[in-house]
């Protein structure tokens, strides 16, 4: 056990290595382009200084950095997988076969809302953003490249319907995560989270089927005879069966086969069609799964992405995400910033904002959905019973401000497997995310208007 002179931190000493990440990370992002993991190594040490400082040894603090470093060993190998994944697929010629098969039947002047829609429906199937990404990101993307569309749009349009199953799907482990960390019933949970999860998804919908509408260029608009599609034709052969590995992996995760498997074996059956249908080698496959594959006929990159190598800084910002989030939570330090920022609690309307920048900070601070999750859930629902303020809210709430801010930060470990999936950076598909940061909105929105109702009540028994 940790003696309590060595938990005695004050609030700005507690809030020091997350307040240097976060400064590094700005830093890395717009001022040097330096790799992101420098920021979180940064704040890493910078906690570790603290805590040898604070008379912890450093067996202790080693140790703890192991345990946060473990934490993130699943993640990472996720990561490594979507990256395998997406480079076999391409050199199989999987991906050119969804963009040449999927704009028989898609129009391009609907394809954005197409995505949001078709990534909304799996994802309440699948239960999961990153395996509705993996699986069709790509190719939606690739296909909105021949379309001429912007990535941006594209990008936002996918995000924002792969997030809809993450938040409440019956299958989705962030939602069981939600109930079980809130103390309440999954099966309670689907009104709270529809009250502002139904009206965002009709907005979203309208607003992507508006600029989706007139997003094509000119000259994509006969898509099946443009130029590009043309090359791909030339560059792979289109059978049918070259659509199998999405259609097993699909079936597989309904099925609840563990993602890595399934990753791994969509893995093994795009390998497979490479070498069997397409013609490549065995050398050609194993490059491009370990540096990716690169498509550039005429000076023009016609598809791109994948590959192991090329991941490596976004791991390495994982573990040293792990790294600095084990330091915090052994030696005390994130106790004292959560204390400090539930002590401050007086109203109805404060413990709302409270409970969204609680959540969000998690998620930018300790890189993690999970953690942005848990720690607001297990901190505040003793809270929420003594103010008489109903448990479902403080589900909507997280549900509505960490869970889906998570894959809007570039650092964060959602937003990184996620961007990873579609190809496509956080940054660039930021403004077009509506279904992501239109929730926190309209949920605070419905706070306001539930405190007018409640003639902004005091709460009392804050002790």
């Amino acid at each position: 056990m940790i003696d309590e002179q060595k938990r005695s931190f004050s609030f700005g000493i507690a809030g020091l290595p997350f307040l240097c990440s976060l400064t590094g990370l700005l830093l890395c992002i717009y001022v040097f382009e330096l790799p992101l993991y420098l920021a979180l190594f940064l704040g890493w040490g910078v906690a570790v200084l603290i805590a040898v400082l604070h008379r912890f040894s450093w067996r202790e603090v080693l140790r703890a950095t192991y345990q946060g470093l473990s934490s993130t060993f699943l993640v990472v190998g996720i990561l490594l997988l979507i990256a395998g994944l997406i480079s076999a697929w391409l050199v199989a010629g999987t991906v050119p076969g969804l963009i040449y098969y999927g704009m028989q039947f898609i129009q391009p002047e609907y394809l954005v809302v197409m995505a949001f829609l078709l990534t909304a429906g799996t994802s309440i199937v699948l239960g999961s953003s990153v395996g509705t990404l993996s699986t069709m990101g790509a190719a939606i993307a690739g296909m909105g490249l021949v379309f001429g569309i912007s990535p941006a749009l594209i990008g936002g349009a996918l995000i924002s319907g792969a997030m809809v199953g993450d938040r409440m799907s019956p299958v989705s482990g962030a939602f069981h995560l939600l109930s079980s960390m809130t103390g309440t019933k999954a099966e309670d949970n689907f009104k709270p989270l529809l009250k502002t999860g139904l009206p965002m998804f009709v907005i979203c919908a309208g607003l992507f089927f508006w600029l989706g509408h007139g997003a094509a260029s000119s000259t994509s608009t006969d898509s099946v005879n443009s130029p590009l599609v043309a090359l791909l034709i030339e560059q792979f052969a289109m059978p049918w069966i070259v659509l199998v590995p999405p259609a097993l992996v699909l079936t597989l995760a309904a099925f609840r086969v563990p993602i890595r498997w399934n990753l791994g074996l969509g893995i093994l059956t795009g390998a497979g069609l490479a070498l069997f249908v397409q013609g490549a080698t065995l050398l050609e496959v194993l490059r491009a799964i370990w540096l990716g594959y690169d498509l550039t006929l005429q000076g023009e990159t016609l598809l791109s992405g994948g590959g192991v190598w090329p991941i490596f800084n976004q791991t390495l910002l994982v573990f040293c995400a792990g790294m600095l989030n084990g330091v915090m939570e052994s030696t005390g330090m994130m106790q004292t910033l959560l204390q400090k920022l539930l002590g401050r609690i007086q109203r109805y309307l404060g413990l709302i904002f409270s409970t969204m920048l609680l959540s969000v900070s998690m998620a930018l601070l300790a890189c993690n959905q999970a953690l942005a999750i848990i720690v607001p859930g297990r901190a505040l629902r003793p809270v929420y019973d003594r103010m008489a303020v109903p448990a479902p809210e403080l589900v909507r709430t997280i549900g509505d401000s960490g869970v889906v801010a998570s894959a809007l930060i570039p650092w964060n470990l959602h937003g990184i497997l996620c961007s990873a999936a579609m190809g496509i950076a956080t940054t660039t598909f930021f403004p077009f995310a509506f279904y992501l940061w239109g929730l926190p909105i309209l949920t605070l929105l419905l706070s306001i208007w539930n405190n007018r109702l409640n003639n902004n009540r005091i709460m009392n028994n804050l002790n």
